[in-house]
């Protein structure tokens, strides 16, 4: 697995009491940090200023005053008589203005510039192994897919075979499962459309067909019953034929509506799909450019390259000629 590895360098000064301790250990260490007020606190120390020294402390960062640190030693001690036997050792060696010799002084400021670039470096590779583990964790194929030698035509052709699957080649899942779902959804609406205007052309069929050749035997029956306001009747049933055909012709043409919108919507959104991945599948494949010590930018593979230049360098010569190179890059 590739590892990425960082160097910080520690600041340059400290005027403060450091004991150094070269130990190994995979996690970062935790300081014990002596207070000229007798207190004792647990850190990491990860950076200084001229008067203030910066440790990570339960996750959270702390600052404490320069001038209140008596020690600070690069291990966790526990033992409460221990701390007191240090803490008097540390006492004596102050002058009446509570400071140490200007040579313990710049030994301790080495010591602590190292303790930070310690710290730092650890700190980094842990950082590191959780981003890894994390990335392995929500996808193991990562190292592959970044490593890949790219082709930018790949998320376009498999997005014209499936909506949204060039999209979810190059990571782009969000785009990928909003485009399937849109151009779903409009498929379902051209469908369920088409299937609804022939369902209501049916209709409007069976009703023009009972209108022409069953209804005016019912209408003859009616009138010639000799019921009182049988013309009525009649009038009324041939209205009411009249607007259930066209109440059918009218919803058939509604559904059609809703068919073709549903149609286009998918086949814009199919093509716009086939855009966006022709447009992002060019950047997702630009790791695949070497630069030459020339600064010519080639792709690793078979290049080809066709120039149009004259013939010969300056005089009046007019003439030019093509010129088609092919070369074979390949990295090692």
């Amino acid at each position: 697995m590739k590892t990425l590895r960082s160097i910080l360098s520690g600041p340059k000064s400290l005027s403060i009491s450091v004991i150094f301790f070269t130990i190994a250990f995979s996690q970062v260490s935790a300081e014990t940090i002596l207070l000229k007020n007798g207190e004792k606190t647990y850190g990491t120390v990860i950076d200084q200023s001229t008067d203030t020294v910066t440790i990570l402390k339960e996750t959270k960062r702390q600052t404490l005053a320069k001038s209140q640190i008596l020690k600070i030693i690069f291990k966790e001690i526990k033992d409460e008589a221990e701390l007191a036997k240090l803490f008097d050792a540390e006492k004596k060696k102050l002058n009446k203005d509570g400071k140490k010799s200007e040579k313990e002084e710049q030994l301790d400021t080495i010591l602590l510039e190292q303790m930070i670039k310690e710290n730092s470096y650890k700190a980094v590779q842990k950082r590191l192994a959780l981003i890894e583990k994390y990335i392995d964790e929500q996808d193991s194929s990562w190292e592959e897919y970044i490593s890949a030698n790219r082709n930018p035509w790949e998320p376009v052709w498999k997005s014209a075979i499936l909506p949204g699957w060039g999209l979810s080649t190059m990571k782009h899942d969000n785009y990928a499962r909003a485009y399937q779902i849109a151009i779903g959804l409009s498929i379902v609406v051209a469908i369920g459309g088409s299937q609804a205007a022939t369902e209501q052309h049916n209709k409007a069929g069976n009703r023009l067909s009972k209108i022409l050749f069953e209804d005016p035997v019912t209408y003859a029956q009616i009138q010639g019953s000799g019921i009182t306001g049988a013309s009525i009747v009649v009038t009324k049933m041939q209205s009411d034929s009249i607007s259930e055909y066209n109440s059918f012709k009218s919803k058939e043409g509604q559904y059609e509506n809703y068919s073709r919108a549903g149609l286009y919507m998918g086949v814009g959104l199919y093509l716009v799909q086939l855009a966006q991945s022709y447009f992002l599948g060019q950047k997702w494949a630009t790791h695949n450019i070497i630069q030459t010590p020339s600064g010519e930018a080639v792709k690793e593979g078979f290049n080809f390259k066709s120039n149009y230049m004259p013939i010969a360098a300056g005089g009046a010569s007019n003439l030019w000629e093509y010129r088609t190179d092919l070369r074979y890059v390949s990295t090692f």
